[in-house]
């Protein structure tokens, strides 16, 4: 399994993700800005590989980073960054690169609160 984690580094704690993620036997590829010297040593021996942007708001450099990680190991699995404020970017790879999972079309119900209680209503 090809798992993209974008930002492993921030807040500080999600790291443990993808320490997580290698532990159970899935192949880590993260996307960031920071130089991968300044990541922390956890966090580096848990990535299969790191590729680094000069720019994560740009995304064609997010896109660019994906696409590299599909040509090297093949169709992604999943696309996560568990940070609120990469959501519609996630939800954007996801779309592009046919992943599972919410897609740039259904995030706007998840972006604001009174958008969720209309789907959790609709599901009971």
């Amino acid at each position: 399994m090809n798992f993209i984690f974008l930002s492993p580094y921030f807040p500080n704690n999600f790291y443990n993700f993808c320490v997580g993620l290698k532990e159970a036997g899935i192949n880590v590829l993260a996307i960031g800005d920071l130089a991968y010297d300044e990541l922390r040593a956890e966090l580096k021996d848990s990535l299969t590989e790191y590729y680094r942007v000069d720019n994560m708001e740009d995304y064609s450099q997010m896109q660019k980073a994906c696409g590299y990680f599909t040509y090297k190991y093949g169709k992604i699995d999943r696309i996560e960054s568990n940070n609120e404020y990469w959501l519609e970017t996630d939800a954007r790879l996801r779309k592009d690169f046919n992943v599972k999972g919410l897609k740039i079309d259904d995030i706007e119900a998840m972006k604001y609160k009174s958008k969720m209680k209309e789907v959790l209503i609709k599901q009971v």
